[in-house]
């Protein structure tokens, strides 16, 4: 009978003692210095722009509370670097070429404003490198390391991408010309794939002039976009396999009608013409966007993806080839207007 009175006490001592604890659930770690980096490289840039910003988490109020301040998501003072290393046929490794070091600038003094959220966007600091990136060639591979610095704390984050090789585009259009056939049930899109690039999007953007049709004169031209291929998948990472998709036809006018031209009774419409774009992405560049599409399941809740060495986020390669100011061919014009999902758009010679 002592014994179990002692255990009732002993018991007591113990919920009383739990009971009696600090009972605070700390959810934020210690505070780590991290930077947040975005940018692909691209050899047909003149400039290419990357995108650095600081992860933040307080320990009393919610993340929310410090999203419009600007010195919680952008770095005071940062050394940044990219350095460029290339390999020949019969190499074994890569050898240092050069380093660039990359500038400072506000995106929004420079036609590149922030996107509107709730984030700081008074400023849009990006890091600018004007130096040239090399393709990929077919002996010859380019490695770029950017190189993240806080000369004030020390900390410091990488990461590397290998640069994509150019595409050699062989339809519907090439450097000796060419248009888009929507007559035809499919239109072929073809390209000799670029070294190193794992996927491939293809995108049309074209130009609209639309005016009201008691007033001609006041018209405007919008662009809109059409997406041909998204993220084709190529034959291999050692590229010159040709790449082959067949797009059809009746997406252009179901991309018209139901997601971007509202019908209007009272608005005048006429082609004026299209850029055709591909871009060749990078494989860390793909698993990246794979990572994050939209999910159509149950469980919402996606994978972090980054390649940066202690950071996070994405730095990575594409390659872009642009053919400018098309024409659309005569047959469209008759299509749009007789198709049963652009008849109504009010498409005129």
């Amino acid at each position: 009978m002592q014994k179990t009175i002692w255990y009732l006490f002993l018991t007591l001592f113990l919920l009383t003692s739990f009971w009696s604890c600090e009972n605070e659930l700390v959810v934020a770690a210690d505070w780590k210095e991290v930077a947040v980096i975005y940018g692909a490289l691209n050899p047909n840039q003149e400039k290419n722009y990357i995108r650095i910003q600081r992860a933040y988490l307080d320990g009393n109020e919610a993340a929310i509370a410090f999203s419009n301040h600007k010195d919680s998501i952008y770095f005071d003072t940062l050394d940044v670097r990219i350095q460029e290393y290339r390999m020949l046929a019969g190499e074994i490794d890569f050898s240092f070429q050069n380093e660039f070091t990359l500038r400072k600038v506000n995106g929004t003094d420079i036609g590149m404003p922030k996107d509107s959220g709730v984030f700081y966007q008074d400023d849009n600091i990006l890091y600018e490198l004007s130096d040239p990136i090399k393709s990929s060639q077919f002996a010859t591979d380019y490695r770029y390391k950017i190189i993240v610095q806080n000369p004030k704390s020390g900390y410091e984050c990488h990461a590397t991408t290998l640069s994509v090789g150019q595409a050699e585009v062989k339809g519907p259009v090439s450097n000796s010309g060419g248009t888009i056939y929507f007559s035809n049930e499919t239109i072929p899109v073809t390209l000799q794939e670029g070294k190193h690039a794992r996927a491939y999007k293809v995108t049309m953007d074209f130009r609209v002039e639309e005016y009201p049709k008691d007033n001609p004169s006041s018209s405007q031209i919008n662009e809109y976009t059409w997406t041909l291929v998204n993220l084709g998948k190529t034959q291999s990472l050692n590229g010159f396999n040709l790449g082959r998709y067949l797009v059809s036809s009746s997406g252009f006018f179901y991309d018209i009608k139901c997601v971007q031209l509202p019908v209007n009774d009272n608005v005048q419409r006429r082609l004026v013409d299209f850029d055709l774009t591909y871009f060749g992405i990078s494989d860390d560049f793909n698993t990246y966007l794979s990572v994050n599409k939209p999910s159509i399941g149950i469980v919402q809740k996606k994978p972090e993806y980054t390649n940066i060495e202690n950071g996070l986020g994405l730095f990575a390669s594409r390659n872009s080839i642009s053919f400018k100011n098309l024409g659309f061919h005569p047959t469209t014009l008759g299509l749009i207007q007789t198709n049963d999902k652009t008849k109504n758009l009010g498409f005129v010679d």
